[in-house]
């Protein structure tokens, strides 16, 4: 069987005819691809700094303890363990070990740390206190010795000390600013005592400068470098050696000091997909870590970094179901347009489609031949859409772009086929009333069959989105869309209904303009796609600008009260990246329904001014004539500019609670509406009509009385 070849002359020769709604339905594909392929790759990156975010403004180290080995001796002493610094990097190292190769690539090198308990210094009436820190990394922390040299031991490395015997002698290093403060100098004793009175013997072996006072091993003991005061009066530590480390530990009781482990985040290494699999890990190591009251050499394992990580990813998961809720809602709007446009051009085709279905041209080819067409036009859109995309994001996401190219590829072969068939179908008007209203019947049923679906499928969107939340799929991030499709369905039937009522009034008034306006208006109600275009769009234009304002206050709400209790917000680069793309949706909206009017109106123009030209043969002026086609035109609008941010407003207030907009914001912000917005796209929707209206009569300026009155002329 041989595949009939598309007729080339005539597919080139229809999309030079109608170059203009092709471009269109182009510009939009382009646009809507745009904003989809690059929304997602723009909000992983936001969400990766709202991880650093996050991590460096809430900490999170993780802390592993371990209680140091037995140091008794025979005959009730305790021995000196030369090696106790080789324990503690044995430590360090095991510790690194336990974490596993995704955590430790999150983290900084660790820091192992032996810090004595709190000391007073005894020699006045000022609250001072004293610490003795051994502190070590890979390759340092290193110091310069300015006066005296490090600490040394004190006894034979080997030594034996009685329990009860005099305070075992230890020596520390001061930093610089600690010096000066306490006026000591090398081979000075500091006068210490712990909180039970025991006197401890420490000497000062030397005075330091820190090589690099930013490194990060000073962190835990910040009073090593320089005095701390606080609440508690000003504290100082002193540096102990790898070699007077076994002395700090004879000079206190057995477990007395405490031997940690820190390893610290590292910000610039973490990202948005790392944090399953750290927090994961975190939460295993917590889970197996050893008792705090266990007497072995058990790790114990310490760490807000799994709340910290809990809560972002609470915050992260959030902005990407009401980012994706956003972008649903102008795929849906898109959509609708794109089937306006498909219309349009089937409308502008019919004649040649009828045509060339007469001559015998099979509906599959016709089918080809507009597939064909569409599917050149809306990949070259997508292209162009991704490929900008390409340039502002740091990624291209396909995710979202497959309904509107399939749309904009399928909707005006499917449209055309449909018209072609139709020119030459043999099936009758039939002469029964009863088999009349039977037809007319089905296609209410057919109608209402539609209109039921997308009502249960908006009812089961509400529904999954109070259960499930916002983060629970595509079907409650579509509840907005659907519902706002609902409600202009619903406000479709009411229209005719309203304009035949408003008709029968004004037959009875002495005011034919109004009459024949009206009698357009419900004459051409019936058309579905320009209603649905128009209301959906400014319904969801009010959702986009409310979820905009929310958000602002919400945020502005939040960041006070992070401000009373000391505390930042992750949620900052989310918040603010929803709020842009907030505003993107609030503009993008209203220019698609705005094109939705311009494109109804193209359609129903040739049968609008036939019309009234047919009516100025019997003296209508041309002014009159405008007032007749606005009022044709304005109903739709009216009512979308009316109903549309009621709708809207409404739908807000039915889904915000659903949508943790707390999570962002830091705090529960109640739906605020900005009816200064509203207000202004209903102003912009209605001085639409009065563009619309002089332009389009201009441009049928030139067509003369005496062809439209020929007879057959449509």
């Amino acid at each position: 069987m041989r595949i009939p070849a598309p007729h080339w002359p005539s597919v080139a020769g229809r999309a030079r005819a109608d170059a203009g709604p092709l471009l269109l339905a182009a510009v939009v594909v382009a646009a809507i691809t745009l904003l989809a392929g690059a929304v997602p790759p723009l909000l992983s990156a936001t969400a990766d700094a709202a991880v650093r975010e996050a991590v460096r403004g809430n900490g999170g180290d993780l802390q592993v303890h371990s209680r140091m080995e037995a140091d008794d001796g025979p005959n009730g002493s305790r021995l000196r363990h030369p090696r106790l610094a080789e324990d503690v990097d044995d430590f360090r190292a095991r510790a690194t070990e336990e974490l596993g190769p995704g955590l430790r690539a999150a983290l900084r090198p660790p820091v192992a740390t032996v810090i004595s308990p709190t000391l007073k210094i005894t020699d006045g009436s000022v609250l001072r206190t004293f610490q003795l820190a051994y502190v070590a990394r890979d390759g340092g922390p290193a110091v310069t010795w300015i006066a005296g040299g490090p600490p040394r031991p004190t006894d034979s490395e080997t030594a034996s000390v009685p329990y009860g015997a005099p305070p075992w002698p230890v020596q520390v290093g001061l930093s610089e600013a600690d010096a000066a403060a306490l006026q000591l100098r090398p081979g000075a004793h500091l006068p210490l005592a712990d909180d039970q009175g025991n006197v401890k013997d420490v000497q000062i072996s030397g005075i330091f400068r820190p090589q690099d006072s930013a490194d990060p091993a000073w962190r835990p003991l910040p009073s090593l470098l320089n005095p701390v005061t606080g609440a508690n009066g000003t504290r100082f530590a002193g540096l102990l050696s790898r070699e007077s480390l076994p002395d700090a530990r004879l000079a206190f009781g057995q477990d007395e000091l405490r031997r940690t482990v820190r390893f610290t985040p590292d910000p610039d290494r973490l990202t948005w997909a790392m944090v399953p699999p750290v927090a994961a890990k975190v939460v295993a190591l917590k889970a197996a870590s050893g008792s705090s009251a266990a007497r072995d050499g058990s790790l114990k394992w310490e760490t807000r970094l799994d709340g910290v990580l809990r809560t972002v990813s609470a915050q992260v998961e959030a902005a990407f179901a009401q980012a994706s809720l956003l972008v649903v809602t102008l795929l849906a709007v898109a959509v609708l347009v794109l089937l306006l446009a498909a219309d349009l051009l089937v409308h502008r085709r019919a004649r040649a489609l009828a045509a060339a279905r007469q001559r015998g041209m099979s509906l599959p080819v016709i089918g080809g031949e507009l597939l064909l067409e569409s599917a050149v036009t809306a990949l070259l859109a997508a292209a162009a859409g991704l490929g900008l995309a390409r340039l502002v994001a740091p990624g291209v996401s396909w995710e979202w772009i497959a309904p509107v190219v399939v749309t904009a590829v399928a909707a005006g072969p499917a449209f055309g086929t449909l018209t072609a068939a139709r020119a030459t179908r043999d099936r009758r008007v039939p002469a029964n009333r009863s088999a009349r209203r039977w037809m007319r019947d089905t296609v209410r049923l057919r109608r209402a069959a539609l209109e039921l679906g997308v009502l249960v499928a908006a009812a089961g969107a509400l529904v999954a989105l109070y259960q499930r939340g916002i983060g629970g799929g595509v079907l409650p991030a579509s509840a907005p869309a659907l519902c706002a499709l609902a409600g202009a369905l619903l406000l479709a039937r009411a229209l005719p209904l309203a304009l035949r009522l408003a008709l029968r009034r004004l037959l009875r008034s002495r005011r034919p303009l109004a009459v024949f306006g009206a009698a357009r208006a419900a004459a051409t109600s019936a058309r579905l796609l320009p209603l649905l275009v128009l209301v959906t769009s400014v319904a969801l234009t009010t959702y986009a600008l409310t979820f905009a304002a929310t958000m602002s206050d919400g945020t502005a709400a939040g960041l006070t009260f992070a401000a009373v209790v000391g505390q930042g917000s992750a949620a900052g680069p989310l918040a603010t990246g929803l709020l842009r793309l907030a505003w993107v949706s609030a503009v993008t909206l209203p220019a698609l329904g705005l094109l939705g009017l311009a494109l109804g109106t193209a359609a129903g123009a040739p049968e609008r001014w036939q019309t009234l030209t047919r009516l100025r043969t019997l003296g209508l002026r041309p002014r009159e004539a405008r007032w007749v086609a606005a009022g044709e035109l304005l109903p739709p609008v009216l009512l979308a500019a009316v109903g549309g941010p009621l709708l809207g407003a409404v739908l807000a207030h039915l889904t915000f609670g659903s949508l943790s907009l707390h999570l962002l914001t830091g705090a529960a912000p109640a739906p605020s509406t900005p009816w200064w917005g509203l207000g202004l796209v209903a102003v912009v929707f209605l001085a639409a009509v009065a563009v619309v209206v002089p332009v389009e009569s201009a441009l049928r300026r030139r067509r003369r009385l005496s062809e439209v009155l020929r007879a057959g002329d449509n």
